[in-house]
């Protein structure tokens, strides 16, 4: 029979990033001629067809196969991991430091300290760690991993239908992702008050993302909003929205910034090139290796800086054809085949064969 390499992670979500990917690697691991089930914690009902609970894992093993772990927060499923004697794959999506969520949920900040631990636990005892950038990859190797390897996430783009944008009047700036402080959208919301002060009065600004576990953090933000008189101009989306709204807001967006502190990848970076949005953003965690050179990127939060960078993607024909060009030019890196390859081959050198 062949080898097995079965996914597990805490909570298999309909529509996020990771739950994205998930399905996408399966597909993959499929094609490079692997078995391969999921398992999770908690099952969305939408995919409820699509995975297994995490408890049948252990049964579902057999010599020689693999268990690929999913690591992004702190889990009971780490210590799974440590007693399945399956080969161990961890594939770490970064975990954003638990400093963020101080005074914002402290639930969160405990899973989040958990998952931190979980990784100095898990990364010397795997056979393979993969990670999303170079950036997650070399927290690995500090944690203690042996064997790492760069294999960007499958992006679901096909979701989303992406074509050409067709920005709307007045020009709108737009970040996707989740409304947490590690995002920093009080840069983008200075930003659009110095943006409509000087180059672009009329501009707007969209915010789309949940906020599940942050509403402390949304309110502040709100409270910012209305304190520099923009309440008119800044769209706050803090819901989950269908794959054609936010499609239909990436269509309508004149650029994308994103002013995140911490980021192990960002999706919704290279979902923006998929629109031919031309992107600015500050230069920290994993954002200048995604980008990689497809983007204005700044490093300071000077809200003069970003208008001024934001009125230039905007209106120099010259600055935003050559930001869609890169855009367009990167995305060929995370193209299916290109990221398949790239996974058939780390499992590979880590031994790990049909």
């Amino acid at each position: 029979m062949t080898v097995a390499v079965h996914q597990l992670l805490p909570v298999f979500s309909y529509g996020d990033a990771i739950g994205a990917a998930t399905l996408r690697t399966q597909a993959m691991l499929h094609t490079l001629g692997y078995r391969s089930e999921t398992f999770a914690e908690v099952i969305d009902p939408r995919l409820g067809t699509r995975a297994r609970p995490a408890v049948e894992l252990l049964a579902s093993l057999q010599e020689g196969d693999a268990v690929l772990y999913r690591l992004s927060i702190g889990s009971p499923l780490a210590s799974l991991v440590e007693r399945s004697g399956a080969r161990r794959v961890i594939v770490y999506h970064n975990i954003t430091p638990a400093k963020y969520f101080g005074g914002t949920n402290p639930r969160v900040t405990y899973w989040l300290e958990r998952g931190r631990g979980d990784l100095r636990r898990l990364a010397p005892i795997a056979d393979l760690v993969i990670g999303d950038s170079t950036y997650n990859l070399d927290e690995a190797v500090e944690a203690g991993a042996r064997h790492g390897a760069v294999v960007p996430p499958p992006t679901d783009l096909e979701r989303l239908h992406p074509h050409a944008s067709q920005p709307s009047t007045p020009p709108t700036v737009i970040f996707v992702g989740r409304l947490a402080p590690n995002k920093r959208h009080d840069t983008l919301v200075n930003a659009l008050a110095a943006l409509r002060a000087t180059d672009i009065r009329d501009a707007r600004l969209a915010l789309v993302g949940t906020a599940d576990d942050t509403s402390t953090y949304v309110a502040r933000l709100r409270t910012l909003v209305s304190s520099l008189g923009v309440e008119d101009a800044v769209d706050i989306v803090a819901e989950r929205v269908t794959d054609s709204q936010v499609a239909a807001r990436y269509a309508n967006a004149a650029v994308f910034a994103t002013a995140s502190e911490h980021e192990g990848f960002c999706v919704p970076l290279v979902e923006a090139m998929a629109f031919d949005l031309p992107v600015v953003a500050y230069a920290a965690g994993a954002v200048p290796e995604t980008a990689s050179g497809a983007a204005l990127l700044l490093d300071d939060r000077d809200p003069l800086l970003w208008a001024a960078a934001l009125a230039r993607a905007v209106g120099d024909a010259g600055v935003r054809s050559m930001l869609i060009a890169r855009g367009r030019s990167r995305l060929q890196d995370f193209a299916p085949a290109v990221v398949q390859r790239r996974l058939g081959e780390a499992l590979r050198s880590a031994g790990i064969t049909p």
